[in-house]
């Protein structure tokens, strides 16, 4: 109910401050006078039931005054944002679409009626339908950065990307800025080809992505998964570790398969040695967990515990204890000491289990995997891995 206020405050106020000229153009000052006042009080009472959360009632007001007097535009457009905030938008496509086809309406007037019946497709789940409003607004000139921003929810829903890409371009023509958004949809698009067995022309997606958005740790990801599956490995292993200068918390979601690859095309010293680094520049548990597995294939698991105990000291974390747990089950041989390690490890488990790792910086929206786009706001580039979870 707030939301529609202030709207229908900006919208009703000014009319009845104007009804009294626009009527006196149609009849005598005596009925002129009669009729401002009837419509002046009119008005005021439908915005004292709006004040008063009597949404019905207000409805029922404009219609009267709408039936009466056909022509008041702005009336036709506030008694349609009712209707459709109410749930009823068969009723406010019929009442913008009586507007539209009126052929009294001047541009901006037409403009508005547009915007609205787009706006009551939208909320009707009617999107085929509520393309070509939008795109009428753009062909006046009228509230062009709205439609355009409205026919990118429409196309991104439909998995229309090149149109999304397309109104994404004009919606940002003068800024000269690249844009992650377009740079998401590419990134869709490079999905799609991928699957097809096309990875000359994913690859050229990702570029293109990386373009528009040099920062987008997406597109380092699918290029480098990319270059992988067309065993370009090296070329992979740098894009992998690209992803440290564009945003060091996503290092988590990139150490297995980067370690995989790095460990069959380097020396197990460099490897450790970037681990290492990685550690002390970037500190995760998951690069913790990396760095011991690495000690142990090179100098077994007492040096790799010891290096785990000394680093849980200073930075403790329930995955980290859990590692530690697995390590001495692998040398324990009191049978009551292996029970009590078991229910160590199984409530270590639960504890990790049950903490999201994920959150939209948004609407707060959280989760085990990782999301591009946020499945609670939908908007992309929003959820990030929760610093502090599970030690990360």
């Amino acid at each position: 109910m707030n939301f529609i206020l202030p709207y229908l405050g900006f919208i009703l106020l000014p009319i009845a401050a104007a009804s009294g000229w626009w009527i006196a153009r149609r009849g005598g000052a005596r009925t002129t006078d009669q009729r401002y006042s009837t419509l002046s009080t009119d008005y005021f009472r439908g915005l004292n039931y709006l004040i008063n959360q009597e949404q019905d009632r207000a409805i029922d007001l404009f219609s009267r005054m709408v039936e009466e007097d056909p022509k008041m535009v702005e009336t036709h457009l506030a008694l349609g944002t009712l209707f459709r905030r109410q749930g009823d938008t068969s009723q406010a496509i019929h009442l913008h679409s009586n507007l539209i086809s009126s052929e009294t309406l001047s541009d901006e007037q037409r403009s508005l009626a547009l915007l609205e019946l787009g706006r009551d497709y939208m909320k009707a789940g009617l999107l085929d339908r509520a393309e070509q409003p939008f795109l009428d607004l753009i062909e006046l000139g009228y509230h062009q950065q709205d439609a355009y921003e409205r026919l990118v929810v429409i196309y991104q829903q439909e998995k229309e990307w090149d149109r999304a890409i397309e109104m994404l371009h004009n919606q940002h023509e003068n800024s000269g800025n690249g844009s992650p958004v377009i740079a998401q949809f590419l990134c869709e698009k490079a999905e799609i080809s991928r699957a097809d067995d096309n990875s000359a022309g994913a690859l050229d997606l990702v570029d293109r992505a990386l373009m528009e958005d040099p920062q987008s740790v997406r597109a380092a990801m699918l290029r480098a998964e990319i270059l992988t599956a067309t065993g370009h490995n090296r070329e992979a292993i740098d894009s992998y570790k690209g992803i440290e200068q564009q945003n060091a918390s996503y290092i988590p979601n990139i150490i297995k398969p980067l370690l995989k690859l790095y460990r069959a095309e380097a020396a197990p010293e460099e490897v450790l040695n970037y681990l290492m680094n990685l550690l002390d520049n970037h500190p995760s548990t998951t690069v913790l967990l990396a760095t011991v597995e690495q000690i142990q294939l090179m100098r077994g698991g007492p040096d790799a515990e010891q290096f785990l105990v000394e680093q849980l000291t200073r930075r403790p974390s329930v995955r980290g204890l859990e590692r530690l747990i697995e390590l001495n089950l692998t040398h324990a041989e009191d049978e009551r000491a292996k029970e009590g390690l078991f229910g160590l490890q199984i409530l270590t488990r639960q504890l990790r289990e049950e903490k999201p790792e994920y959150q939209c910086n948004q609407c707060g929206f959280q989760a085990h995997h990782l999301h591009w786009q946020c499945p609670g706001c939908n908007r992309w580039n929003t959820i990030k891995p929760i610093v502090g979870v599970s030690g990360e």
